[in-house]
C-alpha cells in the first residue's frame, strides 16, 4: 500500500482485524472483556495498558473449546498476534501527516503453572479500544473463518446487518456505498465485469458455502450503468440467529 494511502487509524485498525484468525481474535476479545473487568474493579484508568492476565480455564468458559487444548491455543496465539501490525496516519501539529506501524501487542507472557497467558496492548491499540471491542462482538468468529479476504468479511458484515434490520423490501445498497463498506479503493476493480466476478460474486460464494447465511443479489441500473444492488438474505435452516 502506498504510504499516502494509508488510513486512519481506527479505519486501519478495523481492517487489520479481518486479518486475525479466528484464535487471535478471540484472544483479543477476551484480553479486553478481562481488562475492562480489572478496569471497572480498580477504577484505574490505566489498566488497559498494563499487563493482561488470561487464564486458560477463561477461554473454555467463554468460548468452550477443550480444555485439553485452551493453554496451548492461547500460547501459540499470543506468539502469533506479538508478530502482526497494522499502518496507518495520524496527524500531527502541523498540517502533515506521520506515517506510522504499531503492533497489536508489545509484550507477551506465559506461566505454565497456572496455564496463564499475559499481555500488553500496544497504545494504538488502547486508544481505539471500544471500537475494536464493537467489530468483534458484532457475530461469531467461527462464522468467517473460512472466509480468505477482508472484502469478504466486510461483505457478510454488512449482509449480517441487513438481515438484522429485517426491513421488507431490503434497501437498495449504491454501488459507491457499498464499494466504500467493503473497502476497496477508487483505483481498484474500476470495471463493474471485474468488480463483480472478482469481488461480489467470489464473496458471495465464499458467503453462502462458508456461513450461517444464504444469499444472491438483484442488481438496479440508472440508463444503462448498474448503479445500486439489493440483496436477498436468509438463515440457513441449520444455523441459530446471532
Amino acid at each position: 500500500m502506498a504510504v499516502a494511502a494509508l488510513p486512519k487509524k481506527d479505519n486501519a485498525l478495523i481492517t487489520a482485524s479481518y486479518g486475525l484468525n479466528v484464535a487471535e481474535s478471540r484472544l483479543v476479545l477476551l484480553a479486553i472483556t478481562v481488562a475492562k473487568e480489572d478496569l471497572k474493579k480498580s477504577k484505574l484508568k490505566h489498566s488497559l495498558g498494563e499487563r493482561i492476565e488470561i487464564s486458560a480455564q477463561r477461554y473454555v468458559d467463554m468460548f468452550g473449546v477443550p480444555k485439553s487444548s485452551a493453554y496451548e491455543l492461547l500460547q501459540n496465539s499470543c506468539r502469533s498476534l506479538f508478530k502482526r501490525q497494522f499502518s496507518y496516519t495520524e496527524a500531527s501539529e502541523t498540517d502533515v501527516l506521520w506515517h506510522r506501524t504499531s503492533h497489536w501487542v508489545i509484550d507477551i507472557a506465559y506461566m505454565n503453572e497456572t496455564e496463564t497467558v499475559a499481555l500488553s496492548f500496544s497504545p494504538a491499540v488502547i486508544a481505539s479500544i471500544d471500537e475494536l471491542e464493537e467489530q468483534l462482538s458484532s457475530y461469531d468468529v467461527r462464522e468467517v473463518e473460512n472466509l480468505t479476504n477482508a472484502h469478504t468479511i466486510r461483505l457478510y458484515e454488512l449482509l449480517k446487518t441487513l438481515y438484522r434490520n429485517s426491513e421488507t423490501p431490503r434497501p437498495r445498497v449504491t454501488i459507491e456505498d457499498l464499494r466504500d463498506k467493503l473497502g476497496i479503493l477508487e483505483h481498484e476493480y474500476k470495471r463493474m465485469f471485474d468488480f463483480k466476478r472478482q469481488v461480489l460474486d467470489y464473496s458471495i460464494a465464499q458467503i453462502n458455502e462458508n456461513t450461517d447465511l444464504k444469499v444472491s443479489y438483484k442488481q438496479h441500473k440508472t440508463v444503462r450503468t448498474i448503479s445500486a444492488f439489493t440483496f436477498n438474505i436468509e438463515l440457513k435452516k441449520d444455523a441459530s440467529q446471532v
